[in-house]
């Protein structure tokens, strides 16, 4: 059976610390890939802020993962369209692809809040989740949940601080892909150029 992991996301934008990510649990936990996977409505997030549209996130995440091996964009939410919700992603992953074992990737600020999520308790049952460390937070999770924590090396960078940085035309350089960077400018994301 093949081991992969789910690392889903806004994603707005993809940044260095993603791959970072990605790398680690791919070594750390010797797993045949991971999927980045593009929400196509984040539900948590409605109205907090303007969300980049889905099929501009999703095109990110390619350029982005064209730096990392065996590190795969995942476009099934979009293809499902509606709210994202992981217990449905993993559902569909699931049932198309069944000789694999699916163990969804979450950073350690959001592990404490699993059981806020749509269909919490198929999740607990269903899928051991891997939680890494953000800096500033414990790595825990909502009790009822199996994980496998994991102490990867922080990078504290987040998407809503390079939004800010684009925002004030700071540079962003090596805190995401060059090819992240020419996709910005020529949408004109985040306040930047067009």
């Amino acid at each position: 059976m093949r081991r992969v992991g789910v690392f889903g996301g806004t994603f707005d934008p993809p940044h260095i610390g993603h791959l970072v990510v990605v790398d680690q649990v791919l070594h750390e936990l010797e797993l045949d890939e991971v999927r980045l996977v593009v929400a196509n409505h984040p539900w948590q997030k409605d109205g907090s802020r303007f969300i980049s549209p889905a099929a501009r996130r999703f095109e990110m995440v390619s350029v982005l993962a064209d730096d990392c091996d065996r590190c795969i964009p995942s476009g099934v939410e979009l293809e499902m369209g509606g709210p994202s919700y992981t217990s449905a992603t993993l559902k569909v992953l699931s049932e198309s692809e069944p000789d694999c074992e699916w163990l969804p990737i979450v950073g350690s600020d959001v592990a404490g809040g699993l059981h806020t999520w749509h269909q919490a308790e198929q999740l607990a049952a269903s899928h051991k989740f891997v939680v890494v460390n953000r800096p500033g937070h414990q790595i825990n999770a909502s009790p009822g949940f199996d994980i496998l924590p994991l102490e990867i090396p922080s990078v504290d960078i987040s998407s809503s601080e390079l939004r800010r940085m684009v925002s004030m035309g700071r540079s962003v350089r090596h805190l995401t892909s060059s090819g992240v960077i020419q996709l910005i400018d020529r949408w004109g994301l985040y306040g930047r150029g067009g």
